[in-house]
């Protein structure tokens, strides 16, 4: 037997369909945060649970170009990743130059010097064309404070690109939306977050 699906009824299965990618996203990207963390605690004794608190944007962030880096060079192992990733971390988001110096010495140590050049390449690249994607849509690190906390859009915006074709109904965009601001780091605003998503939907719509 065929079901029928009234257009509200089907616009709130995409909406769920959405949410749960925001859910999954973001759940990776803390995840991905909370393994290196333990790895780099696990193997050298190094403690930055601090990190954690900034787990969605960090993992939006350094977890595009970690991938990028395990494609780019097959040759390094999980344990090079890890400790690459953790570099770029700490020079991202911390101001501790002690585990900077630490984490350091362990990469000139293992020679992966010349990869980590390559990871913080990479990484600034990201950083510049997210902050000027924002400034196109008239954010500014003054309205914003730290632009890094928001990074854990990085990997959202191309499902914010397909919700912008889907044009759903208001009342669904908001829910959706309003599960983005649920999962954003309690380091953000949530009055920003909004201005972020709906802004870069309308972006995609023009």
């Amino acid at each position: 037997m065929d079901i029928i699906l009234s257009e509200h009824q089907y616009s709130k299965l995409l909406t769920e369909e959405k949410k749960s990618e925001v859910s999954q996203s973001v759940n990776e990207s803390k995840k991905f945060v909370k393994d290196v963390i333990s790895d780099v605690k696990k193997q050298y004794k190094i403690d930055f649970s601090f990190a954690l608190t900034w787990g969605a944007a960090i993992g939006g962030f350094v977890g595009p170009i970690a991938r990028y880096m395990e494609g780019k060079y097959p040759s390094l192992t999980h344990s090079d990743i890890t400790l690459l990733s953790f570099a770029c971390i700490v020079t991202y988001f911390s101001s501790n130059k002690e585990k900077l110096s630490k984490v350091l010495d362990l990469i000139k140590e293992k020679k992966l010097v010349t990869y980590l050049q390559q990871m913080l390449m990479k990484s600034e690249d990201l950083k510049e064309s997210f902050f000027g994607f924002l400034s196109s849509l008239n954010i500014t690190m003054s309205k914003v404070g730290n632009m890094l906390a928001y990074t854990f859009l990085v990997p959202l915006i191309p499902m914010l690109k397909h919700v912008a074709d889907m044009d759903l109904p208001k009342d669904q965009l908001d829910l959706l939306i309003k599960s983005i601001i649920g999962y954003a780091s309690v380091l953000t605003s949530s009055v920003v977050v909004r201005d972020f998503v709906e802004k870069i939907i309308k972006r995609f719509k023009d």
